[in-house]
């Protein structure tokens, strides 16, 4: 394992980072720290570094395994990666799937809606002047941090890392709404994917319940925050076990799956065409007929590896567009 310096190069809001005595490595200890709007909300999460350090580990291992390059190394410790050195590009990558935080309130969009397409922005990485939002042009013209082909690449990364996150996330029951990411250069000039993957940078909410479990829990001052933490890193560990590779990294053996989606209304969610339909059966005799739900059925064929595969992308299919989780169940039949 490489030496490292007993003083940090660097310490953000809630990381410090350490130089070893090679000059390509760094070491990245996760504290407890926790900040919100820019640091002018402070605070300590119990475990915190812990939660965020593994779960980064495995997210980045995940984004490794699908095709993207991160500057993860390995895991030392609880709190501690090394990680290669980088160049960090200093742009904020926010991608969006649901509507939330500061998009809301720029737009005037109540949260939780669900955007047509994912939407990737840019922000300054500068806490002075609050993280502005950024035009290509202002990236290019005014600050010359990065030309048309690093955007087009950083887009290109961040959507398909979105492809990743929400595949594996739905298949341990989470909505992943938004994240930011950051990218670097290495001393080769590549392009990696860098900072963490946390719940400190991530939209977590709970497939079901909406619950959110990550770091708005703190800005908000919601409760339990190191609760929603633990249990994204349960999630995720559970995730990892039965991991089923993505899309992107398929291996061409694909097979076609036969879907079927029956949806109806919960029980406890009042049903008035079924009940309408229940009582013109009574009418016209059949008086044994009870408890009768009306709903939908969705039937498709898809390609995936496995079973489970599919079974994870029709969940998330379910909970995105055929169902409302709110007052609808759904059943899924692969054949």
């Amino acid at each position: 394992m490489p030496v490292v310096s007993t003083k940090p190069v660097y310490s953000g809001k809630a990381k410090d980072l350490f130089e070893t005595d090679d000059p390509s490595v760094m070491r990245a200890y996760f504290r407890d720290s926790a900040t919100a709007f820019n640091a002018q909300k402070k605070g300590e999460i119990h475990d915190k570094g812990k939660v965020n350090a593994t779960i980064s580990a495995y997210l980045f291992e995940l984004c490794e395994k699908s095709g993207i390059k991160t500057h993860f190394i390995k895991q030392i410790s609880e709190n501690e990666l090394l990680i290669k050195k980088v160049k960090i590009i200093p742009l904020e990558v926010i991608v969006r799937n649901i509507t939330a935080g500061s998009l809301c309130k720029r737009l005037g969009i109540k949260e939780g809606k669900i955007l047509k397409n994912p939407i990737v922005e840019f922000s300054y990485k500068d806490d002075a002047l609050g993280d502005p939002l950024l035009t290509r042009a202002y990236i290019k013209d005014a600050l010359e941090v990065a030309d048309d082909k690093i955007l087009d690449e950083i887009t290109s990364l961040a959507l398909k890392a979105n492809e990743i996150f929400k595949e594996f996330f739905i298949g341990v029951g989470i909505k992943v709404v938004d994240f930011k990411l950051e990218f670097g250069t290495d001393k080769n000039g590549e392009l990696l994917l860098a900072d963490e993957l946390s719940p400190d940078n991530f939209r977590f909410w709970d497939a079901k319940t909406n619950e959110k479990l990550d770091k708005d829990r703190f800005r908000q001052d919601l409760g339990n925050v190191e609760g929603a933490y633990q249990e994204m890193l349960k999630r995720v560990k559970e995730g990892s076990k039965s991991l089923i590779a993505s899309p992107s990294v398929r291996n061409n053996k694909s097979t076609k799956y036969s879907v079927k989606v029956q949806v109806l209304p919960k029980k406890d969610i009042l049903d008035p065409q079924g009940q309408a339909v229940e009582k013109a059966l009574s009418s016209l005799g059949y008086k044994d007929i009870s408890e009768l739900r009306i709903g939908k059925e969705v039937v498709f064929k898809i390609d995936a590896d496995s079973p489970a595969e599919v079974k994870k992308i029709v969940n998330e299919m379910c909970e995105r567009l055929l169902a409302n989780p709110v007052i609808e169940d759904f059943s899924i039949e692969i054949k």
